[in-house]
C-alpha cells in the first residue's frame, strides 16, 4: 500500500510542479552516474553501477523513514509524466493558435524528427507516436519495475537506461534494457488496447509490430493506432535520413485532437494500473 501511495504522489507531483524545478536535480544525478560509468570498462559498467544501485536501494528501502523519503525522491526524479504532458500540450496549443511553424519547431525538439516538411496531420501523427513512446520510457516502464521490485526495482531499470544511453557502452547494455522492457511494454500495449478499441488494438499489434525497425516501438505504436482508431507510422526524417515505417491502423489520419485523446488514454491506463495494484495489495 505504501508503494502505491508513493507512486500516486509522485505522479501528482510531476503534474503539479513545473518540470524545470526538478530537471536540474535530475541532470546532476545523471551526470554523477555517467562520470562513474566513464571510469569503468564496458564489461563492468552494468554489474557495478546497476548492482550497486540495486544493493543501495535494497538497504535504504528497509529504513522506516529514510526509505520512504528516498523512494519518493527517486520516483520524482525518474517519473517525468508532467514533462511529457507539457511538451505534447505545447504542440497542441501552437496548432490551435494557428502558429503552425512554432508547432513544427516544438515537435522537432520533442521528438528529434525534422518536422519542417510535415503538414498538420503529420505533426499530429508524430506527436502522438512520440508521446506514447516517451510515456512508456519515462512513466509506465519505471512504474512497472517499481511495482515489481520497489526502490531497487526502479533503480535497476533507470540506471540501466542511463548506462545504455551513454556513448560507448556497447550493445550489451542496449540488449539488457530491451530485456527489461519486454514485459512492461507489452503490458502497457495490452492496457492501452483494453482502455480503447480492444479488437483493433490487438489486431494492429499482432499483425504489424514486428514490421517496424524497432519492434518495441512498433508494439506501442500499433497498439495505440488500434486503440484510438487512427493511422500511425509512415515516413519521417531523423538527422537528415528518411526512415520508413509501416502505416498501421485502419482509421482516420491523426488530427490535433488525437493528441488530447492519447493523453486521456494514458491517464485511463494509469488509473487501471492503480486500481489493479490496489486490488492486489488488498488480497
Amino acid at each position: 500500500m505504501n508503494a502505491l501511495v508513493l507512486a500516486v504522489a509522485a505522479l501528482l507531483f510531476s503534474r503539479l510542479v513545473a518540470p524545470d524545478r526538478v530537471e536540474p536535480h535530475r541532470k546532476q544525478v545523471i551526470s554523477a552516474i555517467e562520470k562513474t560509468t566513464d571510469t569503468l570498462p564496458n564489461s563492468l559498467r552494468l554489474p557495478i553501477i546497476v548492482g550497486g544501485a540495486v544493493s543501495l536501494g535494497a538497504v535504504l528501502a528497509y529504513m522506516p523513514i529514510v526509505g520512504v523519503v528516498v523512494t519518493f525522491c527517486a520516483l520524482v526524479l525518474i517519473i517525468q509524466y508532467g514533462q511529457v504532458t507539457e511538451d505534447s500540450k505545447a504542440i497542441l496549443t501552437e496548432l490551435r493558435s494557428g502558429s503552425f511553424s512554432q508547432a513544427q519547431i516544438k515537435l522537432t525538439e520533442f521528438s528529434g524528427t525534422d518536422a519542417s516538411q510535415l503538414d498538420e496531420n503529420g505533426v499530429a501523427r508524430i506527436t502522438v507516436e512520440t508521446q506514447i513512446l516517451k510515456l512508456a520510457e519515462k512513466v509506465f516502464i519505471p512504474l512497472a519495475w517499481f511495482a515489481l521490485g520497489g526502490l531497487p526495482g526502479i533503480l535497476l531499470y533507470w540506471t540501466s537506461t542511463v548506462i545504455a544511453e551513454r556513448h560507448g557502452s556497447g550493445e550489451t547494455s542496449e540488449r539488457w534494457v530491451s530485456l527489461l522492457n519486454w514485459v512492461p511494454i507489452r503490458l502497457m500495449a495490452f492496457t492501452l488496447g483494453f482502455m480503447g478499441d480492444r479488437e483493433r488494438s490487438r489486431a494492429a499489434w499482432t499483425r504489424h509490430a514486428l514490421e517496424f525497425s524497432n519492434p518495441e516501438a512498433g508494439v506501442l505504436i500499433a497498439a495505440t493506432a488500434g486503440a484510438l482508431r487512427i493511422k500511425l507510422g509512415g515516413s519521417r526524417c531523423v538527422q537528415g535520413l528518411i526512415q520508413q515505417e509501416p502505416m498501421v491502423g485502419d482509421g482516420d489520419d491523426a488530427a490535433r485532437y488525437h493528441i488530447e485523446e492519447t493523453q486521456s488514454l494514458a491517464e485511463r491506463s494509469l488509473l487501471l494500473w492503480a486500481v489493479a495494484a490496489l486490488v492486489i495489495t488488498a488480497l
